[in-house]
């Protein structure tokens, strides 16, 4: 698909998209899609008709609330188990990589409405204030933010959260260590601004590539193109000359400016980790020229909707990219999964052991191709479904001894976490500790491990059940 409107319609075909008129910016939005993000139907909302906000100027919230969705903004096949969507991105991550870089146009959607100077105005557009105790009104959840490195010349692109100030003024959100961060302290070791364009509303694809563990130096722009089999069209922002997508409902464009020179209180925000991020100075973006679509719509991707609700397409990159990396490190390997519920920062590994230390082997690889805030690696027997997650919790109560817990200290740690002490926050140590846990039976004498309890039945004795109490028994 090309823009999110193909996304919108194709959700719409599935019966997973639900018209919402009549809600309002500020709170009553954000609520909404906390109520049906943890509900048992949690359809994908476009809200119209906005309070303030003529029709047409709209928003799409809860976008990978599914399976489904993830697998339809993905590009891969809808009607599938998540353990089939999990092998399927797998064999996608590990055809060939022949990156496919972007193709300029000269005219294109985005172009439909061009704002600069005096008539830039962030407000024209509903964008929410998502959570009550937000710091304020977040344009950017679901977007792009586009930048270029002064020194190699390739360009960045990633999610970040955006928060809005005045008409003209937004701040963004990096954490520490990521690619864009890196990219504009380039520029203010010069002591120049770094310019910036922001998507507020590209195709899907586009928003999981960006929050993607991509290497650095790699073009997210031409990665889109590998996985998309096409080019990506884009257009030369008119003011800063980045590349935008072509078929991007809103973009804004402008330059970071040093921190010596002007910031914004950013923050609290509510994030992935279920607790609000602190809010501190952040480098003020003085937004010079939007662009947008005719009835433009705004891409929300709240990180947080709820205490133990399965959300989002971070789970399922995570598991492939974890699992495609154990197989050419170790052998055995069953299933890898990093359950929703813990909110992304565990992994769980399905082994069938083969040797002494092979458990703590695959559990040290794991953390090794992704570290960036995961907590707990967990590797459970091969008899245990990683994507159950009452069976996991079965192997921690009983085959886990935590005289075995390996401790792995000064692991990459996300800005956001909250268990990050003032002082390490004051010394930007931005550290945390791992733990490695070993839920399998002992290798050493795994043959002499009491057998698990059946929780199959034989097929045998279903149809002898099924005989003997049809019309009891459902």
């Amino acid at each position: 698909m090309k823009d999110l409107r193909q996304f919108i319609q194709m959700t719409e075909e599935m019966g997973e998209l639900k018209t919402i008129e009549g809600a309002h910016w500020n709170l009553e939005i954000g609520a909404i899609c906390r109520l049906v993000g943890a509900g048992s139907d949690p359809r994908a909302l476009l809200f119209d008709k906005i309070e303030g906000y003529k029709a047409g100027y709209r928003i799409l919230a809860n976008p990978f609330c599914t399976d489904k969705r993830v697998a339809l903004g993905l590009g891969l096949t809808v009607e599938t188990s998540r353990p089939e969507l999990v092998r399927k991105l797998r064999d996608k991550l590990n055809e060939p990589l022949k990156l496919i870089p972007p193709v300029e146009v000269k005219d294109a959607p985005i172009l439909q409405n061009v704002q600069t100077g005096d008539d830039v105005d962030l407000f024209k557009f509903p964008t929410p204030k998502w959570q009550a105790r937000d710091g304020g009104r977040y344009i950017g959840t679901g977007d792009n933010v586009i930048m270029k490195d002064p020194d190699e010349g390739w360009v960045n692109v990633s999610t970040n959260r955006v928060q809005i100030h005045d008409k003209s003024t937004a701040t963004i959100y990096f954490a520490p260590g990521k690619h864009g961060g890196m990219i504009r302290e380039k520029y203010w070791k010069r002591g120049q601004s770094c310019p910036v364009a922001i998507t507020c509303g590209s195709e899907p694809l586009l928003v999981v590539i960006g929050s993607s563990a991509i290497p650095w130096g790699m073009p997210e722009y031409d990665y889109a193109g590998w996985w998309k089999k096409e080019p990506l069209e884009v257009i030369k922002g008119p003011t800063t000359g980045l590349p935008i997508p072509a078929h991007a409902e809103i973009a804004l464009e402008g330059e970071m400016v040093p921190p010596d020179v002007e910031t914004r209180i950013e923050g609290p925000f509510s994030e992935w980790t279920g607790h609000y991020s602190p809010a501190k100075p952040e480098s003020a973006v003085r937004i010079k020229c939007v662009l947008h679509r005719n009835d433009p719509i705004i891409l929300g991707v709240l990180p947080f909707l709820g205490r133990g609700v399965p959300y989002g397409h971070t789970p399922l990159v995570i598991s492939a990219q974890v699992w495609n990396h154990l197989d050419r490190l170790v052998p055995g390997v069953k299933g890898v999964w990093c359950p929703p519920e813990f909110h992304r920062n565990t992994i769980v590994i399905s082994l069938a052991q083969k040797y002494g230390g092979h458990a703590k082997q695959a559990a040290l690889g794991a953390l090794s191709r992704y570290n960036y805030s995961v907590k707990y690696v967990i590797v459970v027997d091969d008899d245990i479904d990683p994507y159950n997650i009452r069976e996991v919790l079965f192997a921690l109560a009983f085959r886990a001894d935590p005289e075995k817990f390996d401790i792995i200290r000064d692991s990459w740690c996300d800005g956001l976490e909250p268990l990050l002490s003032p002082f390490k926050r004051q010394t930007e140590d931005i550290t945390h500790t791992a733990v490695l846990i070993t839920a399998c039976k002992p290798y050493a004498w795994m043959k002499d491990f009491p057998p698990a309890a059946d929780v199959n039945v034989s097929q045998q004795l279903l149809e002898q059940i099924g005989r003997k109490f049809k019309g009891v028994l459902p």
